[in-house]
């Protein structure tokens, strides 16, 4: 009678584990990285990038000096200090602006990583920034975007298809004066801010999340 109960017990856990592994499964096919990915798809990669923000107690020198030890240390980066609290680190693919202000107790950290390769996802480069978390750090929050120069579709297909092929629930679309602008969410709850921008040079694919921090 144990043998067979216990059996019963690891049929039923088998089956809720196969459960929770396919429910992150179709997490990360609903992510904003699986975004990423199929707008690569339909578009000529530009560029993306991840906005890492937080404020510490730390003062803004030694939060400068701990910043450049966490940084990417194999990647041959160069740095251009701006001033006493804004400093910038690239090279061949990655650029990194660092800016610092203090206010009360506190210091106010942005940091902006844009990077040229397409090779590069935002999940990478969030993880780049992530080496800069630590304990002490307050109130972190990540953006990330992707652009891509699109290959051809108009806008009534573009949006269309972003809607109903992509996922997206809560949609709000306008028309701007060069294209479209609209918000929404992914099924695993992250919300998306899109836009298809026309450019002289062409159209433009840009998304984000939770908002797009850089200008269109």
């Amino acid at each position: 009678m144990n043998i067979k109960m216990s059996i019963v017990i690891f049929i039923l856990l088998s089956f809720f584990n196969i459960g929770a592994i396919s429910n992150d499964i179709v997490n990360a096919q609903n992510s904003f990285n699986a975004l990423e990915v199929k707008m690569k798809n339909i578009s000529e990669f530009e560029e993306n990038g991840v906005k890492l923000q937080y404020k510490t107690q730390n003062n803004i020198l030694n939060e400068s000096y701990r910043i450049k030890e966490n940084l990417l240390r194999d990647a041959n980066l160069v740095y251009k200090e701006s001033g006493n609290d804004e400093f910038e680190a690239f090279n061949s693919d990655f650029d990194i602006n660092i800016k610092i202000w203090h206010e009360d107790v506190y210091s106010y950290v942005e940091i902006i990583l844009t990077n040229k390769n397409p090779k590069y996802g935002t999940k990478y480069l969030k993880n780049i920034l992530k080496n800069i978390e630590d304990s002490e750090l307050e109130d972190i929050q990540y953006f990330l975007y992707y652009e891509g120069k699109e290959k051809g579709l108009d806008n009534k297909y573009f949006t269309n298809r972003l809607v109903s092929e992509y996922n997206m629930r809560k949609t709000q679309l306008i028309k701007i004066s060069n294209g479209y602008s609209g918000t929404g969410y992914l099924n695993d709850g992250e919300k998306i801010n899109f836009a298809l921008v026309d450019y002289d040079t062409g159209s433009h694919i840009i998304i984000g999340t939770p908002i797009i921090f850089t200008t269109y």
